[in-house]
């Protein structure tokens, strides 16, 4: 597996870690949104041209939820 292979799996890893520690910030959010926040995030980091960090994304999709709040 490649380096950034291995980061994409630790991304969904560590998001997927977050709504079972922190439940209630992801109840309720529909798939939609979830992926359309995920692919805005994707298609930022196309137009700005840059190599895609999928660590900050998760770390972005997670502050995301906690900035709404725990539920």
């Amino acid at each position: 597996m490649t380096n950034v292979e291995r980061r994409l799996v630790d991304s969904f890893w560590d998001l997927r870690d977050d709504a079972h520690d922190h439940p209630g910030r992801w109840q309720g959010v529909p798939a939609e949104v979830l992926f359309q926040r995920l692919a805005e995030y994707v298609e930022h980091a196309e137009e700005r041209g840059e190599p895609m960090d999928w660590r900050g994304v998760a770390d972005r999709m997670i502050a995301w939820r906690a900035s709404e709040g725990d539920g």
